[in-house]
């Protein structure tokens, strides 16, 4: 889904639509030792990696099981 498909709509998206639209918002970051961290920026997250296993996402926080739904 693109903002364009929503962006003169009358609609309101709904919290599962929300997370489908990619681009913008914030970032997350999941260490290997289990710390998660959502709503931070890109910069970040990549700072935070560190070790081995540490995850981080952007556009694709919605779907992570760490910062998504």
């Amino acid at each position: 889904m693109n903002f364009s498909d929503f962006k003169n709509s009358g609609n309101v998206l709904s919290k599962e639509q929300m997370s489908g639209v990619k681009g913008g918002g914030t970032c997350g970051y999941k260490g290997a030792d289990g710390t998660i961290i959502c709503g931070i920026s890109k910069e970040g997250a990549l700072f935070m990696l560190t070790e081995k296993g540490d995850r981080w996402c952007c556009d694709s926080c919605g779907t992570s099981s760490y910062c998504g739904k």
